[in-house]
């Protein structure tokens, strides 16, 4: 009789810490939000709560304040959970922040040697996720986060658990063979596409007779002609319109000639009219001038001829 496999996870390290950074670990349980967690015994109500609460995979909120989704991470550690839920949670479809919680408890309470394991199958999962928030959000993908957990001892800005080193380059190693095979399998999938565009492209060639051939160099040909004929209809108009256009700047700068000279003329004929004026006036005045000297001379000499007035 075959033994049926344990449910229960394996997990590595500290059992009361789950393996945090002493400073988060503390700042967590004194957080008023995860004492509010104490009502929910159940796996699936912390599940909910991620659901409708975390945004994000930041470690705090404001300086040291621990975020919604530590806290739901240490939620899950005194549940202490099992295989099966670990599963649910990492291929959950209704939240991508619940699947990164999932995989975040992985990288904290499991044995370094059992990553692979775990975090082989969703290395090119493009499921965008948000890691911090604030005005200029830090985005990534699922796959992208999966590598990271495997080769950083550091997530923003918080400490991980240790990988001892010759783990480490197992896992580098692990992972740049996997990328070989991918780009291999890409690769031979771009020829494949590849030739079987050319061999279409042959077989369309091949099923054309040369009438078909004759029949597509001749519209070609009459195609050509009638672009150069449109391109001389094109040109003469051109030439037409720019001779029109030049007439009438001509028309247009004699117009103003003429008007130029016109008001020069009349403004020419009234300065001189004005001068005309001015001389007429003048010698008018000059002989009522002379006029008035005759008459007091000739009162005068009357006066000295006079009987009263007379010298002789």
């Amino acid at each position: 009789m075959s033994k049926k496999p344990s449910n229960k996870l394996d997990t590595w390290g500290n059992e009361t810490t789950m393996n945090m950074n002493p400073i988060l670990y503390q700042n967590i349980l004194a957080s008023p939000y995860f004492k509010s967690l104490y009502e929910k015994k159940t796996f699936h109500e912390i599940v909910d709560e991620i659901y409708n609460e975390v945004y994000n995979l930041a470690p705090f909120i404001k300086g040291t304040a621990p975020s919604t989704a530590f806290c739901c991470l240490y939620k899950f550690w005194t549940l202490r959970l099992t295989v099966k839920q670990i599963e649910n949670l990492i291929d959950h479809p209704d939240s991508p922040y619940i699947r990164a919680v999932g995989f975040l408890y992985l990288r904290y309470v499991l044995a370094p040697a059992q990553y692979w394991d775990w975090f082989q199958y969703y290395l090119d999962d493009d499921t965008e996720i948000e890691i911090s928030g604030g005005p200029r959000p830090q985005k990534s993908t699922i796959g992208k986060l999966c590598r990271m957990l495997m080769t950083e001892q550091k997530y923003q800005g918080t400490m991980l658990p240790r990988i001892p080193v010759p783990i480490a380059r197992d896992l580098a190693k692990k992972m740049e063979e996997y990328d070989k095979e991918a780009k291999k399998d890409n690769g031979y999938d771009d020829e494949r596409e590849e030739e079987d565009s050319r061999s279409s492209r042959r077989s369309r060639d091949r099923s054309r007779s040369p009438d078909d051939r004759r029949d597509r160099r001749r519209r070609y040909d009459d195609y050509d002609d009638d672009r150069r004929r449109r391109g001389e209809g094109r040109d003469n108009s051109r030439d037409y319109y720019r001779r029109r256009s030049n007439s009438r700047s001509r028309d247009r700068r004699r117009d103003d000639d003429d008007d130029y000279y016109r008001r020069r003329r009349d403004d020419r004929g009234s300065r001189y009219d004005d001068h005309d004026d001015r001389r007429k006036r003048s010698h008018s005045r000059s002989n009522y001038r002379d006029n008035d000297d005759f008459d007091d001379y000739q009162r005068r000499r009357r006066r000295s001829i006079s009987p009263r007035g007379s010298r002789y």
